[in-house]
């Protein structure tokens, strides 16, 4: 999925150019559409999100993380987070074996008491404002999402956008 994204990044830069000279760079249709995606797709089967991304958590994150894991919340700092490599006075999950320490196999061991970042994710639910939730961030992260991956095909194809010489949107499976 990661070459397939990488091979259609200018391609998503036009897209992106296209939808702002149109004034439909809104959200909420790509939203509607990445809603749908997700309910076609399983997570489980994937787990590249908890390959791939830095997960910041706070305070209270790790405190209901060690709640859950019956820990105390100085033992799940040292094991489980490290300092933010762009911000030492924040801390991130701690990647193991090139993915989230909590990950096993594709299940998510604290899936109850994961953080926010990790439950919102892939940001594109219908009414979200965040940073995440921006044409440019689904362009970003399709590489690593396929819900982000077949909803951002959906939406230029229902918005009309076509790429010249014609390109491969292969739906791509969680």
């Amino acid at each position: 999925m990661r070459r397939l994204t990488e091979w259609k990044e200018a391609e998503n830069v036009r897209f992106r150019r296209y939808l702002h000279a149109r004034h439909q760079d809104r959200i909420a249709p790509f939203q509607i559409i990445a809603s749908k995606v997700e309910a076609q797709i399983d997570c489980t089967a994937c787990a590249n999100c908890c390959r791939e991304m830095i997960v910041e958590v706070t305070p209270a994150e790790i405190r209901a993380i060690a709640m859950h894991l019956n820990l105390s919340v100085e033992d799940v700092r040292l094991k489980h987070t490290t300092a933010d490599p762009g911000d030492s006075s924040q801390r991130v999950l701690r990647n193991a074996r090139d993915a989230c320490t909590f990950l096993d196999g594709n299940l998510c061991l604290i899936y109850d008491a994961r953080p926010g970042a990790c439950r919102r994710f892939p940001h594109a639910h219908p009414g979200e404002h965040s940073l995440g939730a921006r044409i440019e961030s689904a362009c970003r992260h399709a590489a690593v999402c396929p819900i982000l991956y077949n909803a951002l095909e959906e939406y230029k194809h229902q918005s009309g956008y076509h790429e010249r010489g014609g390109s491969a949107a292969a739906y791509v499976g969680g």
